[in-house]
């Protein structure tokens, strides 16, 4: 292959993850989920603080409802990051963007760098206001009740955190990272790089939670993906990861088989990964 033919072929390749410019309309649909989300957010939040002499709430409860909302966070980024890597294609406009930026992180991971956060901030923000609206509309349903109150503190931990799940993306993609974040990478409160590494090696099948990883830790464990995607499978016929395969072998990456959850943990124990 001449130098010629292999620049165009290295060029073409990068133009695979290209896509087009926000248009207005979708900068104003960003718009609009980040600023109703932190609406609804930051009004239940008030009320929380108005009304909070008139409510018995203990000090443990405040804490198990952050945990809650840090926890569920967890939990919708994986489902999310699941979805993306496992089922869908650039082919479907409306997940276009994100499944193209998916697949380019899976074959070049340090790119995840040059995507800002406010480029995704506006739908993630969206996706939190499908659970924060529910938590407002209960406040006002059942004003006397204690319940709502823990509702709305979990809110507080799990929307931010859903939000910036990017960026706690990042953090575990890091060789360096500051100070304040390494130490709450240790104490298990966000991504570690070691934790998420693990969906880099092999076929990206592992560790899909990308804000601390305590649902990869319980659920994923326990089969939480493999399950959903036996349940897909069965039920439409679709293979698991055929879209995100195609790309790494385009691309000219390794492709293993996919093994049960139980063995593929096994061996990544065994690498010291």
């Amino acid at each position: 292959m001449s130098p010629a033919h292999a620049t165009r072929r290295a060029h073409d390749a990068e133009d695979a993850f290209r896509v087009e410019p926000y248009s207005a309309k979708e900068l104003r649909f960003h718009v609009a989920g980040a600023a109703l989300n932190a609406a609804v957010v930051v009004a239940s939040l008030a009320w929380v603080i108005a009304t909070w002499e008139r409510h018995a709430i203990a000090w443990w409860g405040v804490l198990l409802a952050l945990l809650a909302g840090a926890f569920v966070a967890d939990l919708v980024s994986g489902l999310l990051h699941w979805a993306f890597d496992t089922w869908f294609n650039e082919n479907i406009p409306f997940v276009r963007r994100m499944v193209l930026q998916v697949r380019e992180h899976h074959i070049y991971p340090q790119r995840i760098f040059d995507i800002h956060f406010t480029h995704d901030a506006g739908t993630l923000s969206w996706i939190s206001l499908i659970f924060a609206a529910p938590v407002a509309a209960w406040t006002i349903f059942d004003a006397d009740s204690a319940l709502p109150v823990y509702a709305v503190l979990a809110l507080g931990s799990f929307s931010p955190l859903l939000v910036f799940m990017l960026e706690t993306h990042k953090c575990g993609h890091r060789s360096r990272n500051p100070l304040a974040v390494r130490l709450l990478q240790k104490s298990g409160v966000l991504l570690s790089p070691s934790h998420h590494m693990r969906h880099h090696c092999g076929n990206h099948d592992v560790n899909y939670c990308i804000v601390n990883g305590w649902a990869d830790r319980t659920l994923g464990r326990l089969g939480l993906f493999r399950g959903l995607e036996w349940v897909v499978e069965r039920t439409t016929g679709a293979r698991p990861q055929r879209d995100d395969h195609e790309w790494l072998r385009r691309f000219g990456r390794q492709v293993h088989p996919r093994q049960a959850q139980p063995e593929r943990a096994r061996q990544l124990r065994q690498r010291g990964t």
